[in-house]
């Protein structure tokens, strides 16, 4: 039997920051803190925040996931990363929204699929600011269904050339090259990704306006004629386009998560801030029970969407370790879509909280819950819809022969 001291040594988690880690986050923290007041301007102005990579690229954080042979990689782990993106989260979905796409669709996707040439040429300036990176999947009839899309290419004299149409792009706009999905002319099966050049004669991107929330990202239509892409700029196996897809959503999924419960602090300090300022029948309001159910309701739900996120990094970055383990990849696959689905939901709950808390101030865009409020709205939409994550889940407990798609 065991003395009971010998328990301490049985736990093989630990979520404790290391020096190493610690020193990453300040420098976050103390960017994020120099960002606010940029983004705060940006936002009021309704108009997409440009600085974003200018502000965190002169830190060196554009590359953090990525391996210190390319550029400015920092070879940060999982954990890492998840830790830093839920600490730019809290300054908005919008910034985060640009790291979620340039690092975890784009550059993590580049480091696994990518060939040594492609890395060195795109990781390399990615990871400077010098190229931006954003994923090319949905299309006005493709959104959950990826197997949807029209979007073809043809070989031509030694080129791809890529044709159709993709939308609510995030950073489509800005990106160099875009992670871009396509099935071979005529045909529905053997989809291919390819790094598609921005400045290649026959695309163009097109500002999507007037959307519910992120008025500081960009988020583009794009359009494709016989864009020319070199054969060499396939990423991945020919015909397995819809695998690098897949995982670049695992790691997008991830990054919105960690965004998500980062807007969950944001809204119970600023609620518990107001609270304790604001009076109202003779007390601060921080005082009336209905208020504290509220920061309690909010308080509650970060912890917990912070220990789905922790523990989904955790299992990511065992998959990351061992790659061809396709148990620790389900179990990634399934542990992130749990944390994505629940952060995703309970931030905006929280939004939704912190609105009421702040009352008709709460109403105003110069307050920060109301910007969460309807930006958040798209994390139950982007990256999987909430549907799609409920189907997930189940699936992870129904198994295989369940699947409402099969």
């Amino acid at each position: 039997m065991l003395e009971q001291n010998e328990f301490t040594k049985l736990s093989k988690m630990n979520f404790d920051v290391s020096e190493e880690q610690a020193l990453v986050l300040d420098q976050v923290d103390r960017v994020c803190k120099e960002f606010r007041p940029i983004e705060d301007k940006f936002y009021l102005d309704h108009k997409v925040n440009d600085q974003v990579k200018q502000s965190f690229g002169k830190a060196h954080l554009l590359g953090l996931p990525i391996s210190r042979k390319y550029g400015d990689g920092q070879g940060a782990d999982m954990m890492t990363y998840a830790l830093a993106i839920e600490r730019i989260g809290r300054e908005g979905t919008g910034p985060r929204t640009f790291f979620s796409v340039h690092m975890a669709l784009g550059e993590m996707t580049v480091q696994h699929w990518g060939d040594e040439e492609q890395k060195r040429r795109i990781l390399t300036p990615a990871t400077r600011g010098d190229t931006i990176l954003a994923f090319g999947l949905t299309e006005p009839n493709a959104g959950s269904d990826p197997t949807a899309l029209t979007t073809y290419f043809e070989e031509k004299e030694g080129m791809f050339l890529v044709t159709g149409q993709k939308m609510w792009i995030s950073l489509g706009s800005t990106a160099k090259y875009i992670i871009t999905f396509a099935y071979p002319k005529g045909k529905r099966e053997g989809m291919c990704a390819f790094l598609v050049d921005t400045e290649s004669p026959g695309f163009k991107a097109e500002l999507i306006q007037h959307k519910l929330g992120l008025p500081t990202a960009d988020t583009s239509t794009l359009y494709m004629e016989k864009v020319e892409v070199p054969k060499e700029d396939m990423l991945g196996p020919r015909g397995k386009g819809m695998s690098v897809a897949l995982s670049g959503l695992m790691n997008g999924r991830l990054s919105v998560a960690a965004g998500c419960v980062g807007v969950m602090r944001d809204c119970l300090d600023e609620a518990v801030r107001y609270a304790g300022v604001r009076f109202q029948h003779g007390k601060l309001i921080g005082k009336h029970q209905l208020v504290q159910r509220h920061i309690g309701l909010i308080s509650t739900n970060l912890e917990a969407a912070r220990l789905l996120l922790l523990n989904a990094a955790f299992i990511k970055q065992k998959y990351e370790e061992n790659p061809k383990n396709n148990e620790l990849r389900e179990a990634a696959d399934l542990a992130i879509t749990k944390a994505k689905y629940f952060a995703a939901n309970a931030s905006f709950d929280a939004a939704n909280r912190a609105v009421q808390v702040f009352g008709a101030n709460g109403y105003s865009f110069e307050n920060r819950p109301a910007r969460h409020l309807v930006d958040t709205r798209v994390t139950m939409i982007y990256e999987g819809a909430n549907e799609i994550m409920e189907q997930k889940i189940a699936l992870g407990s129904l198994g295989k022969g369940f699947e409402a798609y099969s």
